[in-house]
């Protein structure tokens, strides 16, 4: 019954695989890739978990730490197919690995729901581009926001994956799942934004008077001539201390 089983276990696993990869993105292929190969690493981000309920002859007992990395694979692929939730991805762990058995315990099935629930663990830590991973769940980086995918397993880089960056001065981000600063909208010509993390092109300021950007995506605008920042006008001043006055508040002056 044991052998049947583990054999069983196996056959799923491949089954399972082929369905899955045809449903993934091709986006999140490369964090799959990236899950999968830490499953079978030195350096392993989450396990091997150990078995707590291993019974002794006459119960068969599984090699620990087992051999079958696939098991854990089979979990990096649960994660981002189904709600990239890691409570959920641990419920699909346990439906597929469960087992009805007249002896109660079945040590192969449990190591291969065990080792499932470390490849939910290791998704979640190097976490899909476009998203951040935090208290167990896959969020989408909300618009003037971005987060480029993780491409290794170091302390430093695991931990950009709990958060998103804002958006570079002088460009902005109307839609969420942001994955580098690139896809973060540069400021027209004539424009600027002095600020981090804008969510819409109206948040471009209008150059002041005097000034000018010549290129898109500029943070500051440059005076046009060396006298042209700070311009009076018929003893007006039009533009001092960021504010331009001849262009947003001069009131009309004369007759009617």
């Amino acid at each position: 019954c044991e052998p049947a089983m583990y054999l069983l276990s196996v056959l799923f696993l491949i089954c399972a695989t082929l369905c899955l990869w045809t449903d993934l993105d091709w986006q999140v292929n490369g964090q799959v890739d990236l899950c999968q190969s830490n499953c079978v690493s030195a350096d392993r981000l989450t396990g091997p978990t150990k078995m707590q309920q291993t019974k002794q002859h006459p119960w068969a007992m599984a090699a620990f730490p087992t051999k079958q990395k696939g098991f854990c694979q089979l979990g990096c692929q649960l994660f981002y197919t189904e709600v990239p939730k890691n409570t959920t991805c641990k419920r699909l762990c346990n439906y597929f690995y469960r087992y009805k058995i007249t002896v109660g315990y079945n040590d192969l099935a449990e190591e291969a729901k065990l080792e499932c629930q470390d490849g939910c663990e290791i998704a979640l830590q190097v976490c899909q581009a476009g998203y951040y991973c935090d208290e167990g769940i896959m969020l989408p980086c909300p618009a003037g926001t971005y987060r480029e995918p993780v491409t290794d397993v170091s302390i430093l880089a695991l931990e950009k994956a709990t958060s998103c960056t804002k958006c570079p001065y002088g460009r902005y981000r109307s839609t969420n799942k942001g994955k580098s600063a690139d896809e973060c909208t540069k400021c027209p010509i004539g424009t600027y934004a002095n600020v981090e993390g804008s969510v819409k092109e109206s948040d471009c300021q209008r150059c002041p008077a005097g000034t000018n950007a010549e290129e898109e995506g500029q943070r500051l605008c440059k005076c046009i001539t060396p006298g042209s920042c700070g311009s009076i006008i018929d003893d007006n001043v039009v533009f001092s201390n960021g504010v331009d006055y001849y262009r947003e508040s001069i009131p009309f002056i004369g007759r009617w």
